[in-house]
């Protein structure tokens, strides 16, 4: 049978990582100016109404992606092609039908929705981003299917396309409709989101069309599920994965709700928050100067959201490229009973992961009013994002050990560890929040330590379901090290040329961090010869630290 050709673990995550690379380029392009045209005020309407959006957009689609992309990789293992396009038959179907069920529920919800979250001026935002949830159900189907054959660049072409049609539809809608009202104008912004999924859908059916035509024949024998068992494997496989990224989406919708109403709560505001805060409170009209009211709160929310939150946000893509990767090849070495290269694959992945999240969280913590300030030309959200920024390592980890266990078929397990997570997480908020001199800085606490709990928990059932070990000195001591040596030089190094300006102190100190952390790494000999062989070029490289003895 001639079938596409596979990439490799790293070739389809290095795919996928420079896609979301690009995507995030163009979110920030789109989210940094949105922010200066549709303020704090506006960006919480965007965010609370893209919130409920997640949570629909989760139940429709959150487990179908790795499912069909396992099961589709398990089919192809064994040489079932015609099992494999049945797979893709089947969730499409379904998708569908899920699809269309989420949009009317946030079309025809939507003013129940915004009172249900304290935000009532969110409700045309929400019906605005209401048929996205259709367009991003039927793409799950279709980059399952992709990822399921190992071939990566249908998701990487169409997540870019996405988001440039969110990039220029949003930002033109929301610059035409601020005339009228920030209400108009957020809305506006999210029905640019609606018009990049529609794009992204139409891509990938281009792109399925075109690689219909060249797919390989069947074999004349050859042995396949029934339509019925497909269905039914497929939603025992997607729906403790939904029902786990649900909670995860819950519990940010939680999230947002206990930060609204508890910031409401504060009656007597600290003279350092008003200070602290005076640009956002100068806004506001009916500030007493006492009491946080919802538009004070809605500002307060859309500035840790639109600011720190999106800051955050940045690397974490690149993790989930790592683990839509990883998980078609664990499931196919699992189908074919190669354990070794199963093991190989999540310590390396695991690795992988630890050695690029430790220096995103440090730097971005130790330099956080300086990325703030050029990025969005103000600083308003440091404290944040300097306790935000560390959960980076954890919400990282938790990505890549989610998506091992899955790939193991123990779908169930992060389910429940991501409840345990959520409802420390909720509690957190709820008690901190709502202490004055705390304040909006309760939300970032309680997600490090949610996230870092949640992660302890995964790697234990990791530990215990694949018989993998991991040695603290290579997978916590080695890069913890490496990352506090490049924070102090970071930080050093920013403010010894702090009067050049913060963009160059900034570049430079980033820039020769780099450099000292890869150096750190090498000297302290974290890269082991698999790490290395795993990389393109592999051999190469290993030929080259070999002669210089840096492994």
């Amino acid at each position: 049978m001639k079938t596409q050709k596979k990439q490799t673990f790293v070739q389809g995550a290095l795919i996928l990582v420079a896609a979301s690379v690009i995507v995030k380029v163009i979110g920030a392009c789109f989210k940094i100016p949105l922010t200066y045209l549709i303020n704090d005020d506006g960006m919480g309407l965007f965010n609370s109404s893209y919130q409920i959006y997640t949570v629909m957009f989760i139940v429709a689609t959150a487990g179908f992606p790795t499912a069909i992309s396992k099961m589709v990789a398990e089919s192809l293992a064994v040489d079932r092609k015609i099992e494999a396009d049945r797979v893709f038959k089947v969730a499409v179907t379904m998708l569908a039908f899920i699809g269309v069920f989420g949009s009317l529920i946030l079309f025809f919800g939507a003013d129940a929705l915004a009172r249900i979250i304290s935000n009532v001026r969110s409700a045309q935002a929400i019906r605005a981003i209401s048929p996205a949830v259709l367009c991003v159900a039927l793409m799950a189907a279709f980059r399952g299917y992709f990822q399921g054959q190992q071939n990566m660049y249908p998701t990487a072409i169409s997540e870019v396309c996405e988001s440039m049609g969110k990039l220029i539809f949003g930002y033109l809608f929301a610059w035409y409709f601020m005339r009228f009202s920030v209400e108009k104008a957020a809305a506006g912004a999210v029905f640019g989101v609606t018009m990049g999924t529609l794009i992204g859908f139409f891509i990938l059916f281009i792109i399925f069309l075109f690689n219909k035509k060249k797919s390989g024949k069947n074999f004349p024998n050859e042995m396949y599920a029934s339509y019925r068992d497909i269905a039914v494997k497929l939603f025992k496989i997607a729906v403790p994965i939904t029902i786990g990224a649900s909670v995860s989406s819950l519990t940010n919708l939680a999230d947002m709700f206990t930060i609204m109403n508890r910031l409401q709560t504060i009656k007597n505001v600290t003279p350092e928050f008003i200070i602290k805060y005076h640009i956002l409170i100068d806004t506001i009209k009916n500030f007493d100067g006492h009491s946080i009211n919802e538009q004070l709160a809605n500002s307060l929310y859309g500035m840790y959201t639109g600011k720190a939150v999106t800051m955050f946000n940045f690397p974490l893509t690149i993790v989930v490229a790592l683990g839509m990767s990883v998980v078609p090849v664990i499931s196919g070495a699992m189908a074919k009973r190669d354990y070794i290269s199963a093991q190989k694959s999540i310590n390396s992945v695991i690795k992988i992961t630890i050695l690029f999240a430790v220096p995103c969280a440090i730097g971005m913590s130790v330099l956080a009013s300086p990325i703030l300030k050029v990025v969005f030309r103000t600083d308003l959200a440091t404290s944040q994002l300097q306790k935000l920024a560390i959960s980076i390592i954890f919400v990282s980890m938790l990505q890549i050990t989610t998506a091992v266990l899955q790939a193991y078929g123990k779908t169930v397990i992060p389910v429940i560890n991501m409840i345990i997570g959520g409802v420390i997480k909720v509690i957190i908020n709820y008690n901190l929040v709502a202490i004055p001199k705390i304040n909006i800085d309760g939300a970032p606490i309680g997600t490090m330590i949610c996230y870092f709990v949640i992660v302890c928990l995964n790697m234990f059932w990791i530990i215990r379901e694949t018989g993998c070990k991991f040695k603290i000195t290579e997978y916590v001591l080695k890069p913890v090290f490496s990352g506090a040596v490049m924070g102090a030089v970071v930080l050093l190094i920013y403010i010894a040329v702090s009067s050049a300006g913060t963009m160059i102190s900034l570049v430079v100190s980033t820039v020769i961090g780099a450099f000292v952390y890869v150096a750190t790494l090498l000297i302290v000999k974290a890269f082991n010869k698999d790490d290395i062989e795993m990389m393109p070029k592999g051999d190469k490289i290993l030929k080259l630290f070999e002669k210089f003895h840096l492994i």
